[in-house]
């Protein structure tokens, strides 16, 4: 399980990355908050070679934590003990590469 930056190669040209994965990605840092489907600044989630889901989440130097603030899987995927795992790695990685020390899953998360 990878975390794609929004610039990523692999998702960079919007209209190939739908035709090849089927997956719609915008980046909604300037759509209005009441009309955002996801969120300010929401990361694709790579598993293997399947755009799986996608992450809201933003690291806080000040506290030291990377909060994680919403998850969503793919129509037709679901959280399952082991993808969720690969995930809690991912996220450890990281947060160690942003220089935060730990992961917060805020309340009202739907992982």
């Amino acid at each position: 399980m990878r975390v794609l930056s929004p610039f990523d190669p692999l998702i960079r040209n919007r209209n190939r990355t739908e035709r090849l994965f089927g997956f719609y990605y915008r980046i909604e840092v300037f759509v209005p908050e009441p009309k955002r489907e996801y969120g300010y600044y929401v990361f694709p989630l790579l598993e293997g070679d399947r755009i799986v889901g996608r992450i809201d989440m933003k690291a806080d130097r000040k506290a030291g934590t990377l909060d994680v603030k919403r998850l969503w899987w793919e129509k037709g995927l679901r959280s399952s003990a082991g993808r969720m795992e690969r995930l809690e790695a991912e996220l450890a990685r990281l947060a160690k590469f942003t220089g935060v020390e730990r992961v917060v899953f805020l309340d009202g998360w739907n992982g």
